[in-house]
């Protein structure tokens, strides 16, 4: 089944021990424990306990060779890579140095000095990285406008869709709405009255085999004054007009809007309506997202073959349609009043995902043995098994298969080990 194995002549029980930790199937998912297959792929449990992380990197790794299978219209005829294709595998640019396993300041271990994609709505390891950035950003925007007592106003705005409906026809009409009705007299002249002040916008889509195609925005309304009651009534207002829009037919009940309080007790629900706006693409409490069939897919977590080609087809029409697309849009006033308490958040998508915060290197590894490492899908075992027991763990590993047969360790001027 996987590339390594044909140089080892062992019973399928003793190579599912050996991978236990790494390869899923559907007799080993239960014990691994980390998919909620209804609803929720990341949960914050996960950060309690350092096995289940160590788990989780794993499957982020296979959802990510699922990924890596997929062409977008426009590569297929360019005969285009996917830049995803390299993230995680090769090194970056043309870097001929050894990649780097480190540790951050916190002890959690990754490599250095590879590739990244920075797909935020393709790769599930370069949108967590993003959605994190984001989660920051957007709190700290919210942090420094409530210390000066003012309003924020939290909106989610829909419109309606029936099964039938194409993702390309229901996001270009939502998208497309949005920005017309932001141009009307009735908006601009009660944007005015009310101080509104800046927004945030992100976007979110999910998919269920009943009703179809969902995308629906996230928007925070950020008010220059401190009146709670009038931005309640404005928003009512907002989605009463923005239900009866254009061709939205949208129901009222299905959108949403509340206000977020200054009280320091509020700290909870700020923290929810982050998450909420910057992990769409991540959660899936009402329908499945893209990395939810994703996951579904690497866990074997399908009824037939039918199904299972129904779970790519979802995650490949996200891909298609939300490239080049932002999920975050932030008004540039926001940006600008409070540029000094966001600075360290606000970064591009490929700058979050090539940023690196090394507290320590623990071990080097030669292109030539990485290049093995990366054939054989062994990145997140290597991981696993350098926090299991360091060095010694790493080289059995890799030993035991006869790929590495001729495998070396050196002790470089820094005194810190190379695999070569």
């Amino acid at each position: 089944m996987f590339s390594i194995l044909h140089n080892i002549n062992y019973s399928s029980e003793e190579i599912a021990n050996i991978f236990d930790n790494q390869y899923f199937n559907t007799k080993r998912r239960k014990k691994s424990d980390l998919l909620d297959n209804d609803t929720v792929l990341v949960r914050q449990e996960l950060k309690q306990s350092s096995e289940k992380v160590e788990m989780y990197k794993t499957l982020l790794h296979s959802m990510r060779n699922v990924a890596k299978k997929n062409y977008t219209v426009k590569e297929t005829k360019e005969h285009r890579r996917p830049r995803i294709q390299y993230c995680g595998y090769k090194p970056h640019g043309n870097d001929n140095n050894p990649i780097k396993l480190c540790s951050s300041e916190k002890g959690n271990l990754f490599f250095s000095g590879l590739a990244n994609c920075g797909g935020y709505w393709r790769c599930p390891v370069c949108a967590l990285k993003i959605a994190n950035n984001k989660q920051e950003l957007l709190s700290a925007l919210i942090t420094s406008h409530q210390k000066e007592g003012k309003t924020i106003g939290f909106l989610t705005l829909t419109v309606r869709h029936s099964a039938k409906d194409p993702l390309i026809k229901t996001l270009d009409k939502l998208l497309s709405n949005f920005k017309a009705f932001q141009n009307t007299r009735w908006y601009q002249d009660n944007k005015k009255e009310i101080e509104l002040f800046g927004m945030v916008k992100t976007l979110e889509i999910t998919y269920s085999f009943l009703n179809g195609w969902h995308p629906h925005l996230h928007v925070l309304f950020f008010y220059d004054n401190s009146k709670g009651a009038s931005s309640i009534e404005f928003q009512k207002r907002f989605i009463s007009r923005w239900s009866k829009f254009r061709d939205n037919n949208g129901l009222v009940s299905a959108q949403n809007q509340k206000i977020l309080t200054t009280d320091i007790s509020d700290y909870l629900a700020k923290y929810d309506i982050t998450h909420e706006m910057t992990k769409g693409n991540i959660k899936g409490s009402k329908g499945l997202t893209p990395f939810t069939c994703l996951a579904k897919i690497a866990l074997g977590d399908y009824e037939d073959y039918q199904q299972k080609r129904l779970l790519y087809w979802v995650y490949a029409t996200y891909v298609e349609y939300t490239q080049g697309r932002h999920y975050v849009n932030i008004s540039r006033s926001l940006l600008k009043k409070y540029a000094e308490q966001i600075e360290e958040f606000n970064k591009t998508d490929q700058e979050i995902v090539d940023e690196t915060n090394i507290d320590e290197i623990l071990l080097k590894i030669s292109l030539p043995v990485w290049r093995k490492i990366a054939l054989n899908d062994l990145q997140p075992l290597v991981l696993n098994k350098y926090k299991e027991n360091g060095l010694n763990s790493v080289y059995n590993l890799l030993t035991y298969f006869n790929d590495f047969k001729d495998l070396q360790i050196e002790i470089d001027k820094h005194n810190i080990p190379l695999l070569i």
